[in-house]
C-alpha cells in the first residue's frame, strides 16, 4: 500500500496519510491536507498491514524504516 509520510526540516516524522493522494472528495465535501513550508513529503510502498498497527511505537518504528535517509 502506498503512504505519503510527511518530516520536518530535521528528518523527524511528524505525520503520514495513506495514499499519495493528499486531497479527498467525498459526497460533496473535499479536504485537503497541507503542511508548513519545510517539512518534506515522501510517497512509499509500505506493508498492507501498516493500516491495522495499533501500537504507537510499532508504527512509528515501521515508518521511520521507511523514510530517506538523508
Amino acid at each position: 500500500m502506498k503512504m505519503t509520510i510527511v518530516t520536518d526540516g530535521a528528518g523527524n516524522i511528524i505525520g503520514a496519510v495513506q495514499g499519495e493522494s493528499l486531497t479527498e472528495k467525498k459526497d460533496g465535501v473535499e479536504a485537503t491536507v497541507s503542511f508548513a513550508p519545510g517539512h518534506q513529503l515522501h510517497t512509499v510502498e509500505v506493508d498492507d498491514d501498516m493500516g491495522t498497527i495499533r501500537d504507537l511505537d510499532e508504527y512509528q518504528q515501521r515508518l521511520s524504516a521507511h523514510v530517506p535517509k538523508s
